[in-house]
């Protein structure tokens, strides 16, 4: 996965891991599996809904590049299975949840930034068959990585229904 780390520190979801360790420290891989699988339908909804995890809505597509874009949805030219939304998935190491993407492209999404050249003194691209040389390209920020206030009220439930399942013996 690319470099990019969003840290929870949220004190209910911590107690309910806390809870899980200390009943059965096993079950505290089989919850993170759970909160993972959670988070990626939670974060494929925001592609969905194209909103950031705080539910405000992405910045709007430039219209020139708008217009030539195969579809109208933001981040998903390459659709589910090849681009960005198709690249994110959840990983259980130990005791570490890492929710990520493995594209290069993905940070500047999430954070945004300026693009400038390297080598030439200008970016080259086309767009709807007309090319373009610019100094640098700013793209916004749309994340959409991190824990909504909905992932929040929701994390300490599945914890509790997975201690539920153990105690049931399912």
């Amino acid at each position: 996965m690319t470099g990019i780390r969003i840290k929870v520190d949220d004190s209910a979801i911590i107690a309910a891991l806390r809870r899980v360790e200390q009943q059965d420290g096993g079950l505290v891989v089989a919850s993170l599996k759970v909160i993972g699988q959670a988070m990626l339908k939670s974060t494929r909804k925001r592609f969905d809904d194209q909103v950031d995890p705080a539910g405000h809505a992405w910045k709007a597509l430039n219209p020139t590049y708008a217009a030539g874009k195969r579809g109208a949805r933001i981040l998903q030219e390459s659709g589910m299975a090849g681009g960005l939304l198709g690249s994110i998935t959840a990983q259980v190491t130990g005791t570490t949840l890492q929710i990520g993407t493995n594209k290069v492209y993905g940070a500047i999404h999430q954070f945004g930034g300026t693009i400038v050249p390297r080598t030439y003194p200008a970016l080259v691209f086309k767009l709807n068959g007309r090319l373009y040389f610019a100094r640098k390209v700013t793209i916004p920020a749309r994340p959409f990585l991190g824990v909504s206030e909905g992932d929040r009220r929701m994390i300490p439930e599945l914890v509790e229904d997975v201690l539920a399942a153990a105690a049931a013996g399912t």
